[in-house]
């Protein structure tokens, strides 16, 4: 009896947390989902050509038809199109912001019917906060009911903000639905659970004490599993803390040059890939690193370079990046005892470091099988790295080069490790590739940076859809003060 109590409590306390989890589950879910269908469809939709309507029509309803106007006949079929191949219940809408009146105004919809230049009331406070960036929006309410929403920028070809793209959920259906499934799953779970008690009883009947010792023993080998488990992760957590600690703080490294964005992310909790700044007797250096693996044994490595870096430009006071190179190598092989032969190791790191010396107007670079991407003048250039890595075993002492750059106002640079080129996606399950990665730097580089990482972010979700990231990525884009 005091079993069966115990055991209904116990359901009781699972099926009640599982369902405020599995609600939060279907909620992430959701709102990733709206926010990669608002950013689909605030790529395909041109930020002129919304301007120009605005400008065009300058009353409310002026636009009465979809297929009134062709530009706004072409920007409906878009948020259509995305909304249909997304199953998407609800109107997709473009919003363009009146700043004399405060207000967000409705511009072309994906209904049967315009709203064009009606005011939107009771949006949510994060559009008007986070206009320009994007958001997810949790739970709100307006006239029409309580949504579960997210937008994102749609820009013209000066780079500004005219308008964003915003897709919504009805909470209450969403509400219903996910209710339905938790509801079949929970039934299963205790038609399961039920099941599974109702031949215990009958095997205890027989064995009683013999099952109450199994079931303790059982027992305590599942929470001493999940202790285990918890601590292992609680170890790689804390070790992420650790890691991030020692990564230089962004809006550092931002005050060191004109505009600069890092993209980062791990394929698993730590990073095998890592990049290291330091500012110091009038030189910026800045360093990305790919190291051996990923995850835990990528993240030992990272703390490995990072500390040798630090101890070769604050102590041994070396500002040659090719000096650096070669000083970096010596620390890995003797850190990694991969001056004995028999015992030598293949780990080490790929590197790519600069030095922006600003009184100069030089940069000067040295790379480790990672090159570096020189922006100048509307050209892409590519400047090859040394076809040697850091550490290894090596019978002869490596040889770095120098390559020294004078750079003049918007030349921008960019560093990566191989991940973004190596991840699978696109139709066919294959490699991004290296080129058609250089082509997107392209495309972009005239932007400001913080607007190339989204689009890098972008271009490479869509790219992925269902596949596992497959490596650590990271790219590292900046622009040096002149």
């Amino acid at each position: 009896m005091i079993l069966f109590i115990s055991l209904l409590i116990l359901v009781g306390y699972f099926l009640t947390y599982s369902y405020y989890v599995q609600l939060d589950i279907h909620k992430s879910k959701v709102l990733d989902r709206l926010d990669a269908i608002a950013k689909t469809a605030a790529s395909q939709v041109n930020g002129n050509q919304l301007e120009y309507l605005f400008d065009q029509y300058p009353k409310i309803d002026d636009i009465h038809s979809n297929t009134q106007d062709k530009v706004y006949e072409l920007i409906h079929d878009h948020l259509q199109m995305v909304a249909e191949n997304n199953n998407l219940n609800s109107t997709l809408y473009t919003l363009s912001y009146d700043s004399l009146k405060g207000v967000f105004l409705f511009g072309v919809n994906s209904s049967d019917k315009p709203f064009f230049r009606h005011e939107y009331e009771g949006f949510p406070q994060q559009l008007m906060e986070l206009y320009e960036v994007g958001c997810k929006v949790d739970v709100y309410e307006d006239e029409n009911g309580h949504w579960l929403s997210a937008f994102y920028p749609v820009i013209n070809s000066q780079g500004n903000v005219v308008g964003v793209v915003q897709a919504d959920n009805h909470f209450d259906d969403f509400l219903e639905k996910s209710q339905k499934e938790i509801l079949i799953n929970t039934l299963i779970s205790l038609a399961f659970a039920l099941l599974i008690f109702f031949l215990l009883i009958r095997t205890m009947s027989s064995i009683l004490s013999k099952e109450d010792r199994l079931t303790a023993n059982l027992m305590q080998s599942k929470l001493e599993l999940e202790a285990k488990n918890q601590e292992t992760l609680d170890s790689i957590l804390y070790a992420k803390r650790i890691q991030d600690a020692i990564l230089p703080q962004e809006e550092l490294m931002k005050q060191a040059y004109k505009d600069l964005f890092v993209l980062h992310q791990p394929r698993d909790i730590v990073s095998g890939d890592f990049y290291w700044f330091k500012s110091t007797r009038g030189k910026h250096f800045l360093a990305c690193v790919d190291c051996t693996g990923h995850g835990v044994p990528g993240a030992f490595m990272s703390m490995i370079g990072a500390i040798l870096l630090d101890d070769i430009i604050n102590k041994k006071r070396i500002d040659d990046p090719s000096q650096i190179l070669l000083e970096l190598h010596k620390g890995v092989v003797k850190a990694l005892k991969q001056n004995k032969k028999e015992k030598a190791s293949r780990d080490g790191m790929d590197v790519a470091l600069c030095v922006v010396d600003e009184q100069e107007k030089m940069l000067h670079y040295s790379g480790a099988l990672r090159p570096l991407i020189h922006f100048s003048d509307g050209q892409l250039n590519r400047i090859k790295a040394d076809p040697i890595p850091i550490g290894g075993f090596k019978e002869e002492k490596p040889t770095f080069k120098k390559h020294s750059i004078n750079y003049s106002e918007g030349d921008k640079f960019y560093v990566f490790s191989d991940g973004y080129a190596d991840q699978f996606g696109g139709e066919r399950n294959k490699k991004f590739m290296i080129k058609k990665f250089r082509g997107l730097l392209n495309s972009i580089a005239t932007k400001k940076m913080e607007q190339q990482k989204n689009i890098l972010e972008l271009e490479l979700k869509s790219w992925m859809g269902e596949c596992d990231q497959v490596d650590d990525i990271l790219v590292i884009g900046f622009q040096p003060c002149t």
